[in-house]
C-alpha cells in the first residue's frame, strides 16, 4: 500500500468523522412530545426513553406534552417538535397537514390480544332501538355522545362506522353531537340511560364488568392499529436510524422504559415490542366506512379544524 493512498485513506476517515461530529452539533436539543389525556400529561411515560436516548448520543433533550391532539398537531405543523409519540387518528391528521414527518415503529400487539383496542357503541339498557340501524333510522331522536375530536376509538372508528350507514356526517341526522372529554364520561353518560347514541372505547366498557346488563351494545369494532411514533425528517439520517434502532430494541435494552411508554396508553398495555410501521398498517381502518375516500374526507376535515 503506497503512502499516498495511506493518506487519502486517512483523510477521507477524518472527513467522515468530521461530518458525523458536526451533524450532530447541529442539533442543538432534541424535542420529544406527546399529547394529554385526562390528567394524565404523559411525560413520566415517554421520559425514560427520551433521556436514555439523550445520553446515549450525547444530546440535550427536551421532554414536552401538549394539552390535547390538536394543540400537539399545531406544534408539529410548526415543526417544533422531533420525534413525537401520537395516537392513530393524530397521526392520519398528520399526513393531510404535513409532509415535515415520517412515521417509525408502532407498538406490536401479539395476534392473541389484539381484541384490546377497540370501539364501542351503546346505548342505555332501557332505549327501545335494539340494533344500530334502529338508532340510525330514528337519529333524529338521539344526542351522538363522543369522546373527544382527537380521539381514535371515541370519534373516528364510531364516525367511519356511521359513514357506512348513512350519508354525510352524523350532526346532519342526530339531534346534537356531544363531546364528553374522556372515555369514561361517555360510558356514564350511556348508563345515565339517556336517549343518546354513546361511542367509547372497548377497555371502558369490559372495565363494567357484571354491569355491562345495564348498557346494549350495539357494534363493537374490529382492532383498531396503534398509532406511531415520527420523526421530522430535517432530522439527520443518521440520527432518524438511531431512533429506529433504539425503539426497535428498546425491549431488550430497556425493557422498563418500554413499560413506562405502555403504561401511558391503555391501549397499548397488551404490546411486546416495537415493530416498523408499514404502508398497509392503516388500511384496515379505512375500510369501515366501506369507502376508503370517505374515511379520507372525513379525516382531512378534522385535519382542517
Amino acid at each position: 500500500m503506497n503512502s499516498r493512498f495511506v493518506f487519502l485513506l486517512i483523510t477521507l476517515s477524518s472527513a467522515v468523522a468530521l461530518f458525523a461530529q458536526n451533524t450532530q452539533q447541529t442539533i442543538q436539543k432534541l424535542v420529544v412530545a406527546t399529547y394529554q389525556y385526562a390528567d394524565n400529561p404523559r411525560i413520566k411515560n415517554i421520559e425514560p426513553f427520551a433521556l436514555q436516548f439523550g445520553e446515549a448520543n450525547n444530546l440535550r433533550v427536551e421532554v414536552k406534552s401538549y394539552p390535547s391532539v390538536q394543540e400537539l398537531l399545531m406544534a408539529l405543523e410548526n415543526e417544533e417538535v422531533d420525534v413525537a409519540f401520537m395516537n392513530t387518528f393524530g397521526y392520519l391528521m398528520l399526513k393531510e397537514k404535513s409532509q415535515a414527518y415520517e412515521a417509525g415503529v408502532v407498538l406490536n400487539i401479539p395476534k392473541e390480544k389484539e381484541n384490546a383496542y377497540k370501539s364501542v357503541i351503546a346505548t342505555g339498557a332501557n332505549i327501545s332501538e335494539n340494533t344500530l340501524e334502529q338508532v340510525v333510522a330514528n337519529a333524529s331522536d338521539f344526542v351522538l355522545v363522543l369522546v373527544n375530536p382527537g380521539s381514535t376509538s371515541g370519534n373516528l372508528v364510531p364516525r367511519l362506522k356511521l359513514a357506512s350507514m348513512q350519508p354525510g356526517y352524523p350532526e346532519r341526522f342526530f339531534l346534537e353531537v356531544q363531546y364528553t372529554n374522556n372515555h369514561a364520561l361517555a360510558v356514564a353518560r350511556a348508563l345515565k340511560g339517556e336517549v343518546a347514541l354513546c361511542a367509547f372505547g372497548s377497555a371502558e366498557y369490559y372495565k363494567l364488568g357484571a354491569d355491562t346488563v345495564k348498557l346494549k351494545k350495539l357494534w363493537e369494532s374490529p382492532p383498531i392499529p396503534l398509532g406511531p411514533v415520527v420523526y421530522r425528517k430535517k432530522l439527520p439520517v443518521s440520527l432518524r436510524d438511531e431512533l429506529q434502532k433504539a425503539l426497535l430494541e428498546l425491549h431488550i435494552q430497556n425493557p422498563e422504559a418500554l413499560e413506562s411508554i405502555k403504561a401511558g396508553w391503555t391501549e397499548a398495555i397488551p404490546a411486546d415490542r416495537y415493530i416498523p410501521v408499514t404502508d398497509a398498517y392503516y388500511e384496515s381502518l379505512l375500510q369501515l366506512s366501506n369507502n376508503p375516500s370517505v374515511s379520507m374526507t372525513i379525516i382531512r376535515n378534522f385535519a382542517r379544524e
